[in-house]
């Protein structure tokens, strides 16, 4: 009676944890702030998908492709990365290529909260670098907690009218969390850390900038 419940669970766990990867979010934070009913939906269509372009290459392509390489290097054992060891040399790599993605994007003209947004999502990379040699964080629950950061800063610096974004978000959060808990990827600690600090950096940046 328990077993299909339970397979059930993981499965949709799984989904959740492949919906809302981490690698997505950037992109995905992108799309909000030029949603956003502020002066940022103004931006004309050609500069916004050189972004789209830049920022998912950079920051979700690039490190998709890199995996396979990982995997038949035997650096991984597959594209979970359960182990804490197998997700540093991912995570080095992947911000590498999120240092590529600002290097290209730091001197082309965009308003100061964008930049600042896209600077937020290098340190919270490097910050989830640096603390995965000794810890393993959740990177699903810092990516989540960095859009809703995100999306609160925007709220108060342009009084942007997106308390539907936050609370979806929120509620999204919630899923997230409960599926990496579900999967017993990390422990409800690593989730809430990642949670904690990816909305406080990247509220501190773009709220700040």
């Amino acid at each position: 009676m328990n077993k299909n419940p339970t397979k059930i669970e993981n499965l949709s766990a799984k989904v959740v944890s492949y919906l809302f990867h981490p690698l997505l979010m950037p992109t995905i934070g992108l799309y909000l702030f030029f949603n956003s009913g502020t002066y940022l939906e103004t931006i004309n269509n050609e500069a916004k998908n050189f972004l789209y372009l830049i920022v998912g290459f950079s920051t979700c392509i690039l490190p998709i492709l890199s995996l396979p390489v990982f995997i038949y290097r035997r650096l991984i054992k597959n594209i979970e990365m359960d182990v804490r060891n197998e997700r540093i040399i991912p995570a080095i790599f992947a911000l590498l290529f999120y240092f590529l993605g600002y290097y290209l994007l730091k001197n082309i003209p965009m308003p100061n909260i964008l930049l600042a947004y896209i600077s937020s999502v290098v340190a919270i990379a490097s910050l989830a670098l640096l603390i995965t040699i000794w810890w393993k964080i959740s990177f699903h629950t810092l990516a989540i907690g960095g859009i809703i950061g995100a999306l609160i800063a925007l709220s108060l610096r342009l009084d942007a009218d997106i308390q539907y974004y936050i609370m979806f978000s929120l509620i999204l959060a919630g899923f997230v969390a409960t599926a990496r808990l579900r999967l017993n990827a990390h422990n409800y600690l690593q989730v809430v850390a990642g949670f904690v600090l990816g909305l406080s950096v990247v509220f501190s940046f773009v709220y700040f900038s």
